[in-house]
């Protein structure tokens, strides 16, 4: 009575096996015995093998061997036997799986022993990994910054360069593929580029928040610091709101957080903390000028972006300027008490102090501090000190903080003082009257941002007034 068993065995299995039985009856299996049946007789203890299956596993697309640690090159599963019929779980592309065997199963495959059961051992499948698989990027990433200067070869040996690529540059890769050694190499536009981790990283996920390539130049939108290192551990020296800063290029950490290379070390790229400014930045400040006076009329606002408008500014007002802060995209704006103005040199211009600049700055602090001063009709007290009426006031101020002398202490000699200019083009210390030339009844000296400070009536005494509210009929101009 005869029994047949069929056994898969591999190349180093079929051997071992066969060494068991007498010398005459050894067998070697070959890659044309892909299925082989052994039959024993009662009588005898003959061993004799035939092909099931001839020349239909071609080995060489297979591990026979264990290779280790294989690197997944399609998605795929490990299955809880060596026909691969029961799957246990996924293993994706891209992933490395420690190999402890190789068995060949009844089928003639060769399969590889894996944690939990089998997996392909098909070439095309998976790849023997180098040991230095940690290192390598094994799935795609999407896209790599270079952390050094490097090439993109034309083929996956790297024997032919193809195009140098520099430190800090954002390259999109299009897949993985592998040495035959085992090394894993990203496809990209023209050829390939090294997988390894010290030498390219993966952006952070939130890369559209930053800078990747070189602004030439930022502008600080809060304060911060400079580092002498890319993981910003050791600070350098600090640069506050609105300050320019010249960039060298692009670099990355290890972790895919590009930073601008500046003079002395690194800065933020984040575009939430630092913004690129337009390209017409000639056209504005970009320093504290000091003091700006108006060149037309216009608003101070309540934010940097200039869409919640405030108070008016009137042309020929002068307004201090507390320092420059940019806008998120690139405008710099005078930062003022109150808010912000524009910073463009069509509307604002550097405010120089001169002589007769800080006496019209002496006769208007003057006047603020007759406010609430009463109003006379009395000849012997409306020059003042203590008491005036409205051409004796605008007398009062020029003659005693200035020491100018205007032409008559009434309007209708007064107006003849200075040059005139044009309601549109005032500037502090003008002053403003009110009726025909030649017949004027009244007059008061302009203090800017569009307030006139005058000896009104007896009823309000020295008073500040919004001249939109009541409109001058001229102006004159006594110290430029």
């Amino acid at each position: 009575m005869k029994t047949s068993f069929i056994i898969g065995v591999s190349l180093l299995s079929a051997m071992c096996i066969f060494s068991q039985a007498s010398a005459n009856e050894q067998r070697t299996y070959t890659s044309q015995e892909s299925v082989a049946t052994y039959e024993t007789s009662s009588s005898s203890n003959s061993l004799q093998l035939s092909n099931v299956e001839t020349a239909s596993i071609n080995l060489s697309n297979y591990y026979t061997t264990n290779p280790g640690k294989v690197v997944m090159l399609v998605d795929a599963h490990t299955y809880t036997d060596n026909e691969l019929k029961n799957p246990i779980k996924k293993v994706t592309k891209g992933s490395v799986v420690n190999v402890y065997g190789v068995e060949i199963a009844p089928s003639g495959y060769p399969r590889l022993k894996v944690d939990g059961g089998y997996l392909t051992a098909n070439k095309k499948n998976v790849v023997k990994a180098t040991e230095k698989i940690n290192n390598y990027y094994t799935v795609n990433p999407g896209q790599v910054a270079l952390l050094i200067n490097d090439y993109v070869y034309s083929d996956v040996d790297f024997t032919n360069k193809v195009r140098s690529i520099s430190k800090g540059s954002l390259i999109t890769v299009q897949g993985i593929e592998y040495t035959s050694s085992g090394y894993p190499r990203l496809k990209v536009d023209g050829g390939y580029l090294t997988a390894n981790k010290s030498l390219v990283t993966k952006p952070t996920d939130k890369i559209a928040n930053y800078y990747t390539s070189n602004p030439g130049q930022v502008a600080l939108l809060v304060d911060d610091y400079i580092y002498s290192d890319l993981d910003f551990t050791t600070k350098v020296r600090a640069v506050s709101k609105g300050t320019l800063v010249s960039v060298q290029g692009i670099e990355y950490t290890s972790d895919g957080y590009p930073r601008l290379k500046v003079s002395g070390g690194y800065l933020t790229a984040n575009n939430s903390r630092v913004t690129r400014p337009v390209s017409t930045l000639s056209n504005y400040y970009v320093t504290n000028p000091g003091k700006i006076i108006m060149l037309v009329n216009a608003h101070i606002y309540g934010d940097v972006n200039l869409q919640n408008r405030g108070s008016a500014v009137t042309k020929g007002t002068v307004v201090n300027v507390q320092g420059i802060e940019f806008a998120p995209n690139g405008y710099p704006r005078l930062k003022v008490s109150g808010g912000y103005l524009t910073a463009n040199k069509a509307n604002v211009a550097q405010y120089k102090e001169t002589a007769n600049n800080e006496k019209i700055q002496q006769v208007i602090k003057l006047a603020k501090t007759k406010l609430g001063d009463p109003y006379t009709q009395s000849q012997a007290g409306r020059l003042g000190p203590n008491s005036f009426d409205c051409s004796g006031f605008v007398y009062y101020l020029y003659k005693t903080a200035a020491g100018v002398t205007l032409n008559g202490t009434v309007t209708t000699t007064e107006e003849k003082s200075g040059y005139e200019v044009s309601l549109n083009s005032l500037k502090p210390g003008d002053l403003l009257f009110y009726g025909t030339r030649g017949s004027t009844y009244h007059v008061g000296l302009y203090e800017g941002n569009g307030v006139m400070i005058h000896a009104s009536t007896p009823e309000d005494g020295v008073k500040e007034t919004q001249i939109q509210y009541y409109m001058p009929s001229f102006a004159r101009r006594i110290l430029d």
